[in-house]
């Protein structure tokens, strides 16, 4: 049932679930014992004081363990999905929550989008980790708002896909960060070029550690750069708004007005969420899966299939 201490509760029949890096890495004792903050599914129940929802309600979104047949997120994590000519599969709802919401809000504080998902005049964005799942989503969001010029760091193997997924919308330019000289290159003949620099790569399990270096490229006093991890000490200054100028960890908020903006965006283009191969809900696929992930070598989202949507 939707929980009783929570009256914007709702009881949610999963049909889609994706998982994300923090999935692996975040200790159980604080997420819980079922993994999983990506989901899409049915209402079958809604708490008293939850409003515009109903059972039978096609929903997505986040909560804490939405791998599983039924999760309880807060009405306010979550968004109606639409049953239009545009609908969405579940499996590409399911994998909104944590990497698009994360690289919407990065956009958002790096000044590169309005509140509408339209970008402001002229603005130049440098993703690093561009071929993750956090790092397609940048990408795509960037499309959709109408970004001129995106420059990508990622490895040789991964820039076709990252120029297909560009098709049609900013001017994109690689990086390869397996080749030692050419990254070298790269940020010492980039000084001040750059409006926002959106990192996913810094501490992301390899040892990478792009924030001192990327800070010089900023343009000068407008620039912005967004992370999503960093040095512990970066945590530490973060928790006590002592980071410099212009330098911010994202911590993704949940938010239903971002997760509908997401797929307005994503609407225009008629892009959706790269997902390389669905997962089925058992021992097998789970094993697939994490052992994919922690690969990180994916490209897009894992998502396992957890149940059909019932007529």
């Amino acid at each position: 049932q939707a929980d009783s201490k929570h009256a914007k509760s709702v009881l949610v029949k999963v049909n889609a679930a994706s998982i994300n890096p923090i999935d692996y890495k975040i200790p159980r004792i604080i997420a819980g014992t079922i993994v999983g903050f990506d989901f899409c599914g049915t209402v079958a129940e809604v708490g008293e004081n939850v409003e515009n929802l109903k059972p039978g309600d096609l929903v997505y979104g986040g909560t804490m363990g939405s791998l599983a047949e039924y999760t309880v997120p807060i009405a306010g994590t979550i968004a109606k999905a639409s049953t239009g000519d545009d609908a969405w599969k579940p499996s590409e709802y399911a994998a909104l929550n944590v990497a698009y919401q994360s690289a919407v809000q990065c956009l958002k504080r790096g000044n590169i989008i309005d509140s509408k998902g339209n970008a402001l005049p002229d603005k130049t964005v440098l993703i690093i980790g561009a071929s993750g799942g956090c790092g397609i989503a940048g990408l795509q969001l960037c499309k959709a708002a109408g970004v001129k010029k995106v420059v990508a760091i990622c490895s040789k193997a991964s820039g076709e896909l990252v120029k297909d997924i560009c098709a049609g919308g900013p001017d994109v330019e690689l990086v390869d960060y397996t080749n030692p000289e050419e990254l070298q290159a790269f940020f010492k003949d980039n000084v001040g070029k750059f409006d926002c620099v959106y990192d996913v790569a810094t501490s992301s399990g390899g040892g990478e550690d792009y924030w001192s270096m990327s800070l010089p490229l900023l343009k000068e006093d407008v620039g912005e750069y967004v992370a999503l991890n960093g040095p512990p000490m970066k945590w530490i200054l973060n928790s006590f708004n002592k980071l410099g100028d212009h330098e911010s960890l994202i911590l993704m908020s949940p938010s239903r007005e971002d997760l509908e903006l997401i797929v307005t965006m994503m609407n225009r283009t008629g892009d959706r969420p790269l997902i390389p191969k669905i997962m089925k809900f058992d021992d097998a696929g789970f094993e697939e899966g994490f052992k994919l992930l922690k690969s990180r070598r994916t490209r897009g989202k894992i998502v396992f299939e957890v149940a059909e949507v019932e007529e």
